[in-house]
């Protein structure tokens, strides 16, 4: 089958559909009243590998606010309210960019982006179908 161009396009895959759309704000204060505070919120929101990346940093709360604001974002994103904050690790490629991994699911595709300053961590996600 050919266009009106004359390209073959019987062999194009379809473009994924769009079935969602996350953003999320996070105070990167709270965050840090939070891990302060208690002890057990880190461990009871975040992976190990999360909790290793940011400490690694001096602006370890900021990576932490990013994280949880991509959580919130992706749970959005899928409508899925139930779906527990731990089961979603953010990680990175090679060269930076954000990666989502969520238990359970692995088939799920999503684009992530994250910003943050000392203030604010913000998240979009759109998940794919």
């Amino acid at each position: 089958m050919h266009n009106k161009s004359g390209r073959n396009t019987k062999n194009k895959e379809n473009p994924p559909a769009i079935i969602g759309l996350g953003v999320d704000l996070a105070e990167v204060a709270r965050i840090r009243r939070l891990a302060e505070r208690s002890p057990g919120f880190l461990k009871r929101f975040f992976t190990p590998g999360e909790i290793a990346y940011s400490h690694k940093s001096k602006n370890k709360y900021e990576r932490l606010a990013a994280r949880f604001a991509v959580k919130e974002a992706v749970i959005k994103a899928l409508d899925a309210k139930r779906l527990p904050l731990k089961s979603i690790e953010v990680e990175n490629t090679a060269s930076g960019r954000p990666l989502v991994r969520i238990k359970g699911r692995p088939g799920a595709r999503l684009l992530v982006s994250i910003s943050h300053t000392d203030k604010y961590a913000v998240a979009s996600v759109i998940a794919f179908g």
